[in-house]
Formats: structure tokens, sequence, C-alpha cells
């Protein structure tokens, strides 16, 4: 019984060490040491926010890589990566731009079943890492936009508005300083309503190259951008005339130049919109011949897209006979209390229009002036006022034109 439990024990001892001399055989034949090279490993630089709390960063073509040789076991080496191994710069310490050089140093992060105790680098490229450091700025840039796209027939498009109406570039300095705006760009074919959506945009120099954007940084990547689009419509000017002086508009001609215009707005605020009225023409004010400017109105909904403002009236008054008769019968109404008017003015030559037999049988008697002195300034003195002249049983024949006369007034 002893006997065996010797053996037993015996057999312990002897599994170990073909244990410990299976291991050492894998260690060292299975998983020999070996070296080999791991390129294109990304610098980090570290600090940059150090930096930039002093005004300055890292310049945007300071982007490298390195290439490490490297000796270790064969395990280690075949997990080494970009992913794995690590390249850093500290610029912490950096208080001025210019150029640099830094050496670096690289760490690695091996998986959990394979040690890094036996990587050792022997040999690297670059040696160390140059870059530059350049001030750091800040501008609120405008935004812009054109259209490179088309308009469908009978369409206009309106002015574009965004949403921000700015953006802030953050950047080196020389790059930002070269920002004139921010350029959106709406590639749209055949439209015909307002378009709404979220665009990107380029950076525009002062010169009006497209600058690149590499290393600019900003705080917002889209611009809602709304361009409004218009309907077409050609409209007819009209005038409205009014009967008076012993004319009708059967009596006149005119006509107005331009005679249309372009409007732009909603299709539903065009569609009922047939003539645009510049305003009234009263026939008792147009002796012969006369041209009226009209200012052309336009309702707040619409746009004028025609580029002119104002509109000519050229009207004239055909057919009809005129007399000029000497007129002395003056009254005066609406006298303000406390005054008396006396007439300076005695007689005024009074002009009548209509058909040579009818304007031949109207007589002087037949005219009264009337002056209303309602609004006439309550003070003593001679004033001028303006007066009505009524012709008294004709309706064929009317007075042209306006009148007024000189009035005394003084304190009753």
């Amino acid at each position: 019984m002893e006997s065996a439990k010797k053996n037993k024990g015996l057999y312990m001892v002897l599994s170990v060490l073909i244990a410990i001399a299976m291991w050492m055989y894998v260690g060292d034949v299975a998983n020999p040491d070996e070296s080999g090279t791991v390129r294109n490993l990304p610098v980090t630089f570290v600090g940059t926010d150090v930096l930039e709390s002093r005004g300055l960063m890292i310049s945007a073509g300071a982007e490298q890589t390195v290439t490490l040789r490297v000796s270790g076991k064969r395990d280690a080496l075949r997990s080494l990566s970009a992913e794995t191994v690590s390249i850093t710069v500290d610029v912490s310490s950096i208080t001025q731009p210019g150029q640099y050089s830094s050496n670096y140093q690289p760490s690695y992060n091996l998986p959990a079943t394979v040690s890094g105790n036996s990587l050792a680098t022997t040999d690297r490229y670059p040696q160390s890492v140059s870059y530059t450091v350049v001030r750091r700025a800040s501008r609120v840039i405008p935004v812009r936009g054109t259209v490179t796209g088309s308009l469908a027939e009978g369409y206009q498009a309106g002015e574009f508005s965004f949403s921000p109406e700015s953006v802030e570039v953050q950047g080196e300095e020389s790059l930002v300083n070269q920002i004139d705006y921010l350029l959106v760009t709406l590639d749209q074919e055949d439209m015909s309503a307002t378009y709404s959506g979220d665009l990107p945009y380029t950076f525009v120099s002062f010169t009006g190259d497209i600058l690149d954007g590499s290393g600019l940084e900003t705080d917002v990547s889209l611009v809602r951008t709304v361009l409004p689009i218009f309907q077409l419509k050609e409209v007819e000017l009209s005038v409205n005339i009014l009967p008076g002086g012993g004319a009708t508009e059967d009596d006149v001609k005119y006509t107005i130049e331009p005679e249309k215009i372009m409007v732009s707005g909603a299709a539903a605020d065009l569609e009922p919109l047939q003539k645009i009225y510049l305003g009234d023409i009263d026939l008792a004010k147009v002796l012969g011949n006369d041209t009226l400017t009209f200012t052309i109105p336009m309702a707040a909904e619409l746009t004028n897209v025609s580029g002119v403002s104002e509109a000519t009236v050229k009207i004239s008054v055909s057919g009809l006979t005129t007399a000029s008769l000497e007129v002395d019968n003056i009254q005066f109404i609406n006298v303000p209390a406390g005054y008396e008017p006396h007439k300076v003015t005695e007689k005024r030559q009074i002009q009548i229009r209509g058909s040579e037999e009818a304007v031949a049988a109207v007589t002087a008697s037949q005219l009264r002036i009337v002056a209303d002195l309602g609004n006439a300034v309550a003070a003593t003195g001679t004033q001028t006022v303006p007066v009505k002249v009524y012709l008294d049983g004709r309706s064929d024949v009317g007075v042209v034109g306006e009148y007024n006369i000189v009035v005394s007034i003084t304190r009753q």
C-alpha cells in the first residue's frame, strides 16, 4: 500500500515536469521571437484643447503617419495594426505659433490573450514628427443662395431665406479670413412650388473661388433653405372715366403706357385679377388734350415684376364745342361766425363744353360761382379760396376746369 502511494506521488511530479517542458517548447518553438514592420500608423496630437485655450491649433496639413520596425513574440507581432498601436505627440506645452518637431512614443493595446512584454521598437520612420502650430480664428459668415436648376414656364423665384442666416466658422486664421460667404446651391428642375429643405453649403472666397474647407469647423452642417416660387401673370392697366364738363367716355380717346405689366404672386391671388385700375379721370378737369401720370397700385400679396412703377395716360376730348362766359354771380356759404367775406374777385371767365347747339344756348346768368368758406382760415385778410361752378337748367353742357377766387375777410 505504501509503495503505491510513493508511485502516485512520483507520477504527479513527472506530469508537472512534462507540462513545463511542453509549455517551454510552445513558447520557444511554436511562438518564436520575430521582427516585423507596421506601416501607416496615424499620429495623434494630445493637448490640443490646451492649444485652443491659447488661441492656437495644429495646421490642417499636419496629418501624417509613421512606420515602426518591431521585434517580439510572433503572436504579439501579428496583433499589431493601426487599431492596436497608438502614436501620440503631446503639444500642451506650446505657447506660440511656429514650426515644431517632436519625438513620439508608441504604445500598444493588445488583446487580453496576447502579452506585449516582448515587444521592442528597433527602428522608426520618421524619427520625429514635424508640424505647424497656427493661430485659431472664429468668424460669423453670411449665407447666400443660388439656383442651378430651372423654373416651370410662367413661374418666378422670390428671394432666398435661410435658417440660420449666418454660420460661425472656426479654424486656421489664414483660411477663415479668406471666406466671403457660404453658398447654398439649389438644383431643382421645373420648379412650380415653393422649395423648403435642408441643404449643404460651400465656402466661397473674396475672389469668388470655392475653398476646400479642410480643417474648418462650423456649428451646423446643413442650412434650412426656403425659396418662394410665384406664378406670373400679365395684367392689363385701366382707368375709370368719370363724365363731367359736358363730356362722357364716348367723347374721349385715351392710351395707357404701358398697357400691361407682369405681376407675380400665389395662384389663388392672381386668378381673380383681370385688370389693375390706376384711378379716376374726371372729364370736368380735362380741357382738350391732357397727359396724366398714375402710380401703379399693387396689393401687398402681389409683386410688380415689370420694374415699371408709373403709367402715363394720354387723353383727348373731341367732337364737342367749348365756350368761355364771364360770370359775376359769386356766392359765399359756410361763413365762419364773427367774420364777413368781401369779393376781391368780381368776375371769372368760366369755360363750358357740349354740343355746338347746346353751348350756344347757355347764358352767363345760368352760371353760379360758389365759395365754401367752411375750410377757410379763420383770420382777417385776403385769401385765395377754391370755388365750384354750377350750371343751372342744362344737363347737356358742363363746366370745364378748376377755379378759385380771392376773398377779403374782416371781423364783424
